[in-house]
């Protein structure tokens, strides 16, 4: 099978090493991915990655061939980020109004231009159908992994992922290898599968279940991150981990609130959880990444450059995730657009011989 990734076309001074042809045909799509993002982190290099880069952008919406990122750096994000949201239900546009048909298309598009693709899942709950930010109901998570009828109703959900996930496939029918992050920024208690709002074992039993129908439906082009919000201890990174044979990458989140008066906390926030990551990472054998992170509205023209940059080479992992620019919503975006006070500096950053990013 052909390396799902076109690595000569991700653009750095480095590039990540291709595996040889003969290892190629032996492995998964997942297993491919694995080891590209593997020799990234080994090489001190970092994909970059924006939420729904190319579909939607700062006052733009599903114009052909435009993405924020392409018309402030001249490339497209290494990684391209996706939510799966609303798909569990069997809708046919995500929680942010995107069509999963549009969804597949560039998630092929970026595949093609030898990028790379993550998901998140802002699902629905089964049975009860509340957006996951609700957590009025802390019985959710207990049902879903214990009652015989609602865990029917989550593995339905997974089935929908799974085939959703199988149909990632190349015009040539190979699958394309993927990222998937369910049940994020466990550690605080805003979804109703957060720590406040769900015991440490049926946490894990969400994993379990989900593994238990996506190994049952064939899926192998899956990457699978778990990914924390920032954390203080390797305790407590640890504490819902749902054991090494359900995680290829560990990750975190970690933003940084309140622009210049947050910038400490930031910086001490984000070098910490990501020194555990990486630490753990290595202890068990798995890919370390910058899940999710971004200052909104990038109110500090030099973050990029002065920020987030030093961060990343004091701790390398094989990639960072910044989050959405809304079209409607003026100040909710994480990359600058252009004419931005913060485009020059923004280039800069994705021209850094560290930073990892697609062809045009």
């Amino acid at each position: 099978m052909a390396l799902p990734l076109a690595m000569a076309t991700l653009s750095s001074c480095g590039g990540g090493k291709k595996p040889a042809a003969a290892e190629e045909n032996a492995l998964s799509p997942a297993d491919s991915l694995i080891s590209v993002l593997a020799d990234m982190e080994k090489g001190g290099k970092t994909i970059f990655g924006h939420h729904d880069d190319p579909v939607y952008g700062h006052s733009w919406k599903y114009d052909e061939g435009r993405s924020d990122v392409l018309e402030t750096s001249g490339k497209y994000p290494g990684m391209m980020s996706w939510d799966l949201g609303r798909l569990e239900l069997g809708d046919t546009v995500n929680l942010d109004g995107v069509p999963f048909d549009l969804m597949r298309r560039e998630v092929l598009a970026q595949n093609a231009r030898g990028g790379v693709n993550t998901f998140s899942w802002h699902l629905y709950s089964p049975g009860e159908n509340v957006d996951s930010w609700n957590v009025s109901d802390t019985t959710i998570v207990h049902r879903m992994v214990n009652d015989p009828a609602v865990k029917a109703l989550y593995r339905e959900q997974l089935e929908r992922l799974a085939a959703w996930f199988n149909s990632l496939k190349t015009p040539e029918g190979e699958k394309v290898a993927v990222v998937f992050r369910p049940w994020h920024e466990h550690t605080g208690g805003w979804f109703w599968w957060g720590a406040k709002n769900c015991s440490v074992e049926d946490y894990k039993g969400l994993w379990r279940e989900m593994r238990e129908v996506f190994d049952r439906e064939g899926v192998d082009n899956v990457v699978w991150a778990y990914s924390p919000d920032r954390v203080v201890s390797e305790e407590q990174y640890l504490e819902r981990y749902p054991g090494d044979e359900y995680v290829d990458v560990m990750g975190t989140d970690v933003y940084h609130f309140n622009g210049e008066e947050g910038l400490e906390a930031y910086k001490t926030d984000a070098s910490r959880s990501l020194g555990i990551v990486r630490k753990l990472a290595g202890e068990h054998g798995k890919i370390a990444a910058f899940t999710e992170t971004g200052l909104e509205g990038v109110v500090m023209p030099n973050w990029y450059s002065e920020v987030l940059l030093p961060i990343l080479k004091e701790n390398p992992v094989a990639y960072a995730v910044v989050w959405r620019n809304a079209h409607d919503k003026t100040e909710h975006f994480y990359v600058p657009f252009k004419g931005h006070p913060a485009e020059d500096d923004f280039k800069k950053f994705t021209n850094d011989s560290i930073i990892v990013m697609a062809s045009k």
